[in-house]
């Protein structure tokens, strides 16, 4: 909310940096933390389907928002500061739910194979699993469930892999600067686009009333593709198509992206919006992928927590380099030479990806089964007492 003390004229940089720091830090938070609750709660076996739901979730969400602060922002011209308080809005809602969020399984959190992953019928009793068992005189329905206790283990050693080993990992390496280049490359894209869509008001001194719906389509259009893209992604997934090849997919959408722009920048609005279609293909698969790379490169080290915060703030680092080199080459050469730059560097990822980064998909298995086709995790026997009790 510190944006509506922003007074006319442009003139509190600090106060805006400040703000795009703090925002910053929290923001590269979300993404792994919610990646590691997911893992947490639902083990290796579920991680892939529960995060495609809370990622479909995560877009359906951002596009509501864009309509929400569009339609302030329309209502309210020229005080578009108003749709801020939108965003404020949501994220208390979101801040008020964090309580209600279950740790799970910290070990399966942090990517650790415990042994017990197959997660399933565990309930959120602390010591205690829920089990169906046969039905007997007491019910008259199909069957009961009643708690029993966790076997008891002999204590395990989850030692968790040197940094060293983890940071200098080829994949990791590729999966930071893939991800670095792509937006690197594409961040800047919405921001020239923008300004091509939206042109100025009549005094010439900021956007004018109709580029407000224009953009917020914009978001929109790309947030609904988003949300198929993952939707395609998972399904995909499932039916056992590799991580690579559909990571691959989702970078090759960047430069068909500013290909296109740059062929319709004079054709009209319409034209030049519905290349967001490929902003949504290219993030959607990219946002659903690379918490699954992680769970797989990850996957028994204890590290995988570490290896989201590096690879996501490898990520913002290139989208604020993207931003800040783009802008300055739109301010001095124009919006064309700012969209040929970001042709050119979208290559870079495409290739590195390809060259060094190979199929992940069944890195999990290795760890747990001989046979890397079959990817099972065992449930632990019950206890004797249950037994005696059954």
């Amino acid at each position: 909310m510190a944006i509506m003390f922003v007074r006319e004229g442009n003139r509190d940089h600090l106060l805006i940096y400040i703000t795009k720091v703090v925002e910053g830090v929290a923001s590269s938070f979300i993404a792994p933390c919610v990646a590691a609750l997911t893992l947490a709660n639902f083990g290796p076996s579920k991680f892939d389907s529960i995060m495609a739901s809370n990622v479909l979730w995560g877009h359906i969400g951002s596009a509501i928002s864009a309509i929400l602060a569009g339609a302030v922002s329309y209502i309210f011209y020229p005080n578009i500061k108003s749709c801020f308080f939108v965003i404020g809005f949501s994220a208390f809602c979101a801040i008020m739910w964090i309580p209600f969020l279950p740790e799970g399984n910290p070990l399966l959190g942090r990517g650790f194979h415990t042994g017990d992953d197959n997660l399933e019928e565990q309930s959120s009793m602390d010591g205690y699993l829920l089990k169906r068992v046969s039905t007997g005189p007491v019910t008259s329905g199909p069957g009961r469930i009643i708690p029993y206790p966790r076997p008891k283990k002999e204590k395990e050693d989850h030692n968790a892999a040197g940094y060293m080993t983890v940071l200098m990992e080829p994949k990791t390496l590729t999966l930071c600067l893939t991800g670095f280049f792509f937006h690197f490359a594409n961040a800047n894209v919405l921001l020239v686009l923008g300004e091509l869509m939206g042109g100025e008001n009549d005094e010439g001194d900021g956007q004018s009333r109709n580029a407000i719906p224009l953009i917020a389509g914009a978001i929109l259009l790309a947030q609904v593709t988003m949300s198929a893209a993952t939707l395609i992604a998972d399904n995909l997934t499932e039916k056992g198509v590799g991580r690579k090849v559909l990571f691959q997919s989702g970078l090759c959408t960047l430069p068909l992206r500013c290909a296109l722009i740059l062929w319709w920048k004079n054709a009209g609005d319409l034209y030049l919006l519905s290349t967001q279609i490929f902003d949504g293909l290219g993030g959607g698969f990219f946002g659903l992928l690379h918490p699954y790379i992680v769970a797989d490169i990850t996957f028994g080290t204890g590290r995988f927590n570490l290896i989201m915060g590096l690879t996501a703030s490898s990520f913002g680092l290139g989208a604020t380099m993207s931003n800040f080199l783009g802008q300055l080459v739109v301010e001095h050469f124009g919006h064309e030479w700012s969209l040929t730059g970001s042709l050119i560097l979208s290559f870079i990822p495409i290739i590195i990806f390809q060259l060094f980064m190979p199929e992940t998909m069944n890195e999990r298995c290795k760890d747990i089964s001989s046979d890397s086709k079959s990817c099972s995790f065992s449930e632990p026997e019950p206890t004797t007492s249950y037994k005696n009790m059954c």
